[in-house]
C-alpha cells in the first residue's frame, strides 16, 4: 500500500534501508528482505510471536565431525591400482623363478649325465680313487654353487627393485588420498563459514526489523541510536565468532597435516624394513659357506 499511495516516499525508505544493511555488511542478495516494510504495524506482533522460533533457527547447527580413513600400508594395498601393479610384479618374479628352475634342471641333467659317463664300468673303489672323477665332481660343485649364488642375487635384486617401485607407488597413492582428505576438510570449512555468514546476516536483518517495529522508540533518532548499539554488539559478537571459527579450522588443518606426515613416515619405515630384510639375507649369505651341490 505504501508503494501505491506514495511511491517516492516508499522508494526513499527502500534506499535508506539498503544503505543501512550495506553499512552492516549485508548485501540484499544474501537474504530475503521482501517482508521488511516500513510502517507495517502488524509485523511487530508477528515477529514477537515467532521470535522464539527464529532465535532457535539462528543458533549455529552442530555439524558432525569429519572422520577420515587411516591411510596405512594395509589400506593402500587394497587399492585396485596398486593390486594391479602388484600382480604384474608377482608375474615378473614368477617368470624369474621358472627361468632359474629351467636352468637348474638343465645343469643338473648335464652333470648327472657327465658323472654317469665318467664312472661307467668302474667299481666303487675305482671311482673313489679316480682323479678324473674327483676333478669332474669338484668342477660341478663350483658350477652349481656359482649358479645358486647368481640365482639368489638375481632374486634379491628384483625384490629390492620391486620394493622400491612399491614405495614410490604407495607414496604417490598416499599423497593423492591425503590431498583428497585435505580438500574435503577445506570444503567443509568453506561451507561452515558460508553458513555462519548467512546466519549472521539473518540475525542482523532480524535486529533491524525489531528496531524498526519497536513502538517504544518514538523518533527516528531513537531508532537510529538503538540500531547503532545493537550493530556494535553484534559486530563484536560476529567478529569473535569468526575468529573462533578460523582458529578451530586452522587447528583442524594442522591436526590432519600432522596425521598425514605420521602416516607417510610409517609407510617409509615399513618399506625400509622390507629392504633391510633383503640386505640382511645377502649379508648372511656372504658370511656363510657358499659351496653347494645337489644330491
Amino acid at each position: 500500500m505504501a508503494a501505491l499511495s506514495d511511491p517516492r516516499a516508499f522508494l526513499s525508505a527502500q534506499e535508506k534501508r539498503a544503505q543501512q544493511m550495506k553499512a552492516m555488511g549485508i548485501e540484499e542478495t544474501d537474504i530475503n528482505t521482501k517482508d521488511i516494510l516500513a510502517g507495517n504495524a502488524g509485523e511487530g506482533e508477528k515477529t514477537g510471536k515467532k521470535g522464539s522460533k527464529n532465535k532457535k533457527s539462528d543458533e549455529p547447527k552442530k555439524e558432525e565431525e569429519l572422520k577420515f580413513e587411516n591411510i596405512n600400508l594395509e589400506y593402500l594395498r587394497n587399492d585396485k591400482g596398486f593390486q594391479k601393479a602388484r600382480r604384474k610384479q608377482e608375474k615378473e618374479l614368477e617368470t624369474l623363478r621358472k627361468r632359474q628352475a629351467k636352468e637348474k634342471s638343465a645343469i643338473q641333467k648335464h652333470q648327472c649325465t657327465s658323472v654317469e659317463k665318467a664312472v661307467k664300468g668302474k667299481d666303487k673303489t675305482e671311482v673313489i680313487n679316480d682323479g678324473g672323477v674327483k676333478k669332474l665332481v669338484t668342477e660341478q660343485m663350483t658350477q652349481w654353487s656359482e649358479m645358486v649364488e647368481r640365482h639368489r642375487r638375481e632374486k634379491w635384486a628384483l625384490q629390492k627393485q620391486q620394493a622400491t617401485e612399491q614405495q614410490d607407488a604407495l607414496l604417490k597413492l598416499m599423497e593423492n588420498l591425503q590431498a583428497a582428505q585435505m580438500k574435503q576438510l577445506e570444503a567443509r570449512h568453506e561451507k561452515d563459514l558460508k553458513e555462519m555468514n548467512t546466519r549472521q546476516a539473518k540475525i542482523s536483518v532480524e535486529v533491524m526489523k525489531e528496531v524498526m517495529n519497536d513502538k517504544t522508540l518514538k523518533t527516528k533518532g531513537d531508532k537510529d541510536r538503538r540500531l547503532r548499539e545493537k550493530k556494535q554488539n553484534n559486530t563484536k559478537k560476529f567478529m569473535d565468532e569468526r575468529k573462533h571459527a578460523q582458529i578451530k579450522q586452522a587447528k583442524d588443518k594442522d591436526k590432519l597435516q600432522a596425521k598425514h606426515e605420521k602416516q607417510k613416515q610409517e609407510l617409509i619405515k615399513e618399506i625400509n624394513n622390507l629392504l633391510e630384510m633383503y640386505k640382511n639375507e645377502e649379508i648372511e649369505y656372504e658370511l656363510s659357506n657358499k659351496t653347494e651341490f645337489f644330491v
